[in-house]
């Protein structure tokens, strides 16, 4: 059986089970954002890691070798930021054809050297190898209190389904690439390439959700929401309903889906990218999330028993079986 025919998610699913015996002394393995282990008493060492690879995640047509390599470190951080924790160090591996350009080295490194101060993570080492097409993998150290870190597994029936910022302009900012010939205003392409190429993880917001103890899940949203939700109530055990009428989005890709004829409830779902957390409350927690976060977030659904499946909620009140979808690496596109 190939791969293709099973999908990225099984694969993990099957590696996963494999290895159950090798994550003993592990408090959080595979099946999460970031792995945790025990180091001492008061906090847990996370550790993460992610690759961009060539013609897959970016194409060089329309992405700079500084973006490459501010998203290679930026992607990681977001998984670190999913369950409210402090990124550290890293380790930084390249592989590289032999006719690369020094000078594109030279620019994926400035772009990570951006990222790494900003969000404050040293650069301690990594690989450089020869290969027939480029890859940049990122391995990140982090760190959160025990008492802090949230999990995908954490969720129940009756909790509150929240997301920070807006959804659906990453997966435009790609639609935007993908057609520079539409008739968009250049302010509004500007902005949803932006979203696409120099994300911003959402660390500042889950480090304070997991802070104030007020979540009993959460997950980053980097393959898309209808398959990140997937992952976090496959983990917790549970359903979810979503309401459309609730989805937060920015008005540029709203009015670029106008013009280009695009389902913008397609990029909220299955665009991906987005880099925003999805979390959940009790709903007796409602007023404290509202005195505590001092950010932009959204209440889009909530949490069901999980003989109810994932659906969503339609503007007519008619309910849609929502299915998985979103960027997998066996099944999709390329980028």
């Amino acid at each position: 059986m190939k791969l293709s025919d099973i999908g990225e998610f099984r694969v993990i699913s099957s590696i996963r089970s494999d290895l159950k015996d090798f994550q003993k002394e592990v408090i959080v393995g595979i099946g999460d954002d970031t792995a945790a282990i025990e180091v001492s008493g008061k906090k847990l060492l996370l550790f993460t890691s992610d690759s961009l690879v060539e013609d897959v995640h970016f194409k060089w047509d329309y992405t700079s070798s500084f973006q490459v390599g501010w998203k290679a470190l930026v992607v990681s951080i977001s998984d670190v930021a999913a369950v409210g924790g402090n990124p550290t160090h890293c380790l930084v591996s390249l592989a590289l054809p032999s006719d690369t350009e020094r000078n594109l080295v030279r620019e994926v490194y400035r772009g990570l050297k951006k990222a790494a101060s900003k969000y404050r993570v040293g650069i301690v080492g990594g690989d450089t190898v020869r290969a027939p097409s480029f890859i940049i993998t990122v391995s990140l150290l982090g760190e959160v209190k025990r008492e802090n870190i949230v999990l995908r597994s954490g969720a129940k029936p009756g909790d509150l389904i929240y997301v920070t910022g807006q959804l659906g302009s990453s997966g435009a900012g790609l639609a935007c690439l993908k057609a520079p010939n539409g008739k968009v205003k250049p302010k509004i392409r500007q902005f949803l390439i932006k979203k696409h190429l120099i994300p911003s993880p959402r660390l500042v917001e889950g480090q304070k959700i997991a802070s104030s103890q007020i979540a009993t899940s959460m997950i980053d949203l980097s393959d898309g929401l209808a398959s990140d939700l997937h992952r976090l109530t496959e983990e917790s055990k549970v359903g979810a309903v979503l309401w459309e009428d609730e989805f937060p989005t920015a008005p540029a890709t709203e009015q670029f889906a106008k013009v280009m004829g695009k389902s913008l409830l397609e990029w909220i779902l299955y665009g991906g990218e987005d880099y925003e957390l999805l979390f959940t409350v009790p709903p007796n927690k409602k007023e404290k999330l509202k005195q505590t976060l001092g950010f932009p977030h959204t209440l889009i659904g909530e949490i069901v028993d999980r003989d109810q499946g994932i659906y969503l909620k339609k503007r007519g009140g008619n309910r849609t079986k929502i299915e998985d979808g979103g960027y997998n690496h066996f099944s999709a596109s390329t980028k």
